[in-house]
């Protein structure tokens, strides 16, 4: 099995801290402005890589601006593949919303300090990983990152190969 296991948000959306689990049927409910679009941005973002069509108001912030406030928001994906879990860290770099693949299910060390604090940049958080826990190179490209998680092998650097979800050459109409 394939599937996205949790979203972690970290100074996100308005959101110091939360870990969300979405390992199988999941209902939302709540009062107005609780979240639960929120969350359904972020996982359709996951899932199709594209900010012009995740359903926002133009008057609202942009996606950039809201799930990224600051130099420490991050959205962390943990994805189970073959029971075996990794993590997908959504972060801003050089002011666009960039990918790395880690090889960890997610572990709050990896991204917190013992004083409760996100890390303020990759270099922190590349160091919490240390030498045992293999991370990838940045991935900047949205269609790139649709590639890895769908399994473009033809057009995908090898080392991402243990990312996809499926294994398809077409899967640009699987998102919409």
């Amino acid at each position: 099995m394939r599937y996205l296991n949790k979203i972690v948000f970290i100074n996100s959306a308005n959101i110091p801290y939360s870990e969300i689990e979405i390992d199988g049927n999941v209902h939302l409910i709540g009062d107005q402005g609780s979240g639960k679009s929120t969350l359904l941005r972020a996982i359709l973002f996951f899932y199709n890589a594209n900010k012009t069509k995740l359903g926002i108001p133009r008057e609202k912030k942009s996606f950039d601006d809201y799930y990224f406030t600051y130099q420490n928001s991050y959205i962390i994906y943990e994805v189970i593949k073959d029971e075996v879990p990794y993590c997908v860290l959504a972060y801003k770099v050089n002011g666009k919303v960039a990918f790395r693949f880690i090889d960890s299910g997610y572990k709050r060390e990896l991204f917190i300090d013992d004083d409760n604090r996100a890390f303020e940049s990759w270099d922190h958080i590349r160091s919490a990983l240390g030498r045992n826990i293999h991370y990838s190179s940045l991935v900047t490209g949205y269609d790139e990152f649709r590639r890895i998680i769908y399994g473009d092998n033809k057009a995908l650097n090898p080392n991402f190969r243990k990312y996809a979800l499926i294994e398809s050459r077409q899967f640009q109409n699987i998102p919409r």
